[in-house]
C-alpha cells in the first residue's frame, strides 16, 4: 500500500570528473589520429540525449566509415600513393578538428546547463519570476557609462471620489489598511 517514496535525483559527477572525461575523450580522438573521434560524439549523444547530437554522431560515424574506405583502397604500404589516400587522410584530419571542437563546445554548454538547473532558471517549470518595471533616476550620475536603474516604487492609492452604486452618493476613496 505504501511504497518507499520518491527516488532521490541522480548524482551528477563532480566538476573535476567532467573535465577529466573531456580530456580523456579528446586525447583518445587526437592520439588515434581521428580514427576514434566517433567515441567523443557517442559520449556526447548519450550524455545530452539530444536529437541534434545523435544526428551529429550518426553523420560523424558515416564520414569516418567513408574515410576508412578511402584509406583502405590506397595501394601504398607505408605511404599514400594515390589521390584516395591523400583525400582520405585530409578528410580524417578535418573531421578530427571538427569533432573535437564540437564536442568541447557542446559538452561544456551541457555542463553549464546542468549546474544552473535545467536550462538556466532553477524555477519551477513554466514559471518565471515577475520583473518590475525599471525607472531611471535623472539626478544620479551613471556609473561607468551605464545609467543607474532601480525598481519603481508601487503607486499610492487613488484619492479620486468613488461613486457608491447602492446609495448613489460620491465619497472619498477608502484609505488602505497598512
Amino acid at each position: 500500500m505504501h511504497g518507499q517514496g520518491y527516488m532521490p535525483p541522480p548524482q551528477r559527477p563532480s566538476h573535476g570528473v567532467q573535465i577529466g572525461l573531456r580530456v580523456l575523450f579528446v586525447a583518445l580522438a587526437v592520439l588515434s589520429i581521428g580514427f576514434l573521434a566517433w567515441t567523443a560524439l557517442l559520449r556526447l549523444a548519450l550524455t545530452t540525449r539530444s536529437r541534434t547530437d545523435w544526428i551529429v554522431f550518426a553523420s560523424g560515424a558515416a564520414l569516418q566509415t567513408c574515410t576508412v574506405a578511402l584509406l583502405a583502397t590506397d595501394p601504398g604500404v607505408d605511404e599514400f600513393t594515390t589521390w584516395r589516400g591523400d583525400a582520405g587522410m585530409t578528410i580524417l584530419l578535418i573531421t578530427l578538428a571538427g569533432v573535437v571542437s564540437y564536442y568541447l563546445v557542446a559538452d561544456i554548454r551541457h555542463g553549464r546547463k546542468e549546474r544552473l538547473g535545467f536550462y538556466g532558471g532553477g524555477y519551477a517549470n513554466g514559471y518565471q519570476p515577475q520583473q518590475l518595471p525599471l525607472q531611471q533616476q535623472p539626478h544620479q550620475r551613471p556609473a561607468y557609462g551605464f545609467p543607474q536603474q532601480h525598481y519603481a516604487p508601487p503607486t499610492p492609492p487613488s484619492t479620486q471620489p468613488v461613486h457608491d452604486q447602492l446609495t448613489q452618493t460620491a465619497g472619498p476613496a477608502p484609505t488602505p489598511v497598512p
